[in-house]
């Protein structure tokens, strides 16, 4: 056995969080965003059908906004992001990707998100969320009229009583479940060979965070929990959720599963899991680094070293 290492520890901003951006929400007058736009110094990046465009040197390719004057530009047109300093950024969905790069630089946020500096992920993931909001959410939930985009796309107006809605964050319970020197993993049906992580679970109206912690472990695995501890959150744009990492110690260690829930649940030692992350080991594939249930194992090794 190896002697434990002490450098694992969780990534700081965790990945997707940590945006460096001033969202400037009190700047969101049409006339100070046609300004912006209009600024020099303005970039904007570049989406289609959800995916981002990479450019040399492998970060979200940037264009000036009046680049994309007179393009195929979808729905709900540009949004306004933030400020980097006083640089104003901005994200289109294009309809014509290959007009500004190839189409294979297009790529996938869970593909790419591994490999992107922690602010361009951050930028890129808030863009992500919006665009899945305006897509989905295109009529007023009071009157059912159409909805157009405004205040640089984090709100929506109705177009029929004028009614606001904004975008909606949904609210994650993920779970590391502890034993002594053991965790609780467990996996979805249809996931790759050797996938495990971390349980997790939609938190309910009326619910504490820790409370749909210990109420997701016990219906999905059948353990009992006790000491709920908040350690980190992330946002998670797939399409718009809040993770929210939750650390809790067993009661029992007999494990039920609900078959409906997860296709295996298992105790991993901490030697296990500390032989993945050194890549030593294989006793479960290990997770991309932008998750937060990587992060929350990262953080257990670090804290237990």
């Amino acid at each position: 056995m190896s002697t434990p290492m002490t450098n694992i520890q969780a990534d700081f901003p965790i990945p997707f969080a940590g945006d460096v951006l001033d969202f400037a929400e009190t700047k969101r007058e049409p006339e100070e965003l046609q300004a912006m736009l209009q600024k020099t110094s303005a970039r904007a990046i570049l989406f289609f059908k959800g995916q981002i465009g990479i450019g040399d040197g492998g970060r979200p390719h940037r264009v000036h906004p009046s680049d994309l004057v007179g393009h195929d530009l979808m729905a709900p047109g540009p949004i306004f992001l933030g400020l980097e300093g006083d640089r104003p950024i901005f994200a289109f969905s294009v309809g014509k990707p290959e007009e500004f790069m190839p189409i294979e630089n297009y790529v996938s946020l869970r593909g790419i998100g591994g490999n992107l500096k922690p602010s361009d992920l951050a930028l890129a993931g808030r863009a992500k969320s919006l665009f899945a909001w305006h897509f989905t959410d295109q009529h007023c939930v009071a009157c059912g009229n159409k909805t157009v985009a405004r205040g640089g796309g984090i709100k929506q107006l109705c177009t029929g009583c004028g009614a606001e809605s904004f975008p909606r964050v949904n609210p994650v319970a993920i779970m590391l479940v502890t034993d002594g020197d053991r965790v609780l993993l467990g996996r979805g049906a249809g996931w790759p060979d050797g996938a495990m992580s971390a349980l997790a679970g939609f938190i309910s109206a009326g619910e504490s965070i820790e409370e749909a912690a210990q109420r997701e472990v016990l219906e999905e695995a059948g353990i009992k929990t006790k000491n709920p501890r908040y350690v980190f959150s992330q946002p998670w744009p797939f399409p718009a959720q809040l993770m929210m990492g939750i650390m809790l110690e067993a009661v029992n260690t007999d494990i039920t599963i609900d078959p409906k829930e997860l296709e295996d649940a298992r105790w991993f030692t901490r030697e296990e899991v500390l032989a993945v992350f050194e890549k030593r080991g294989d006793a479960f594939m290990r997770l991309p680094r932008q998750t937060i249930a990587h992060q929350l194992l990262r953080h257990w090794l670090a804290e237990t070293a």
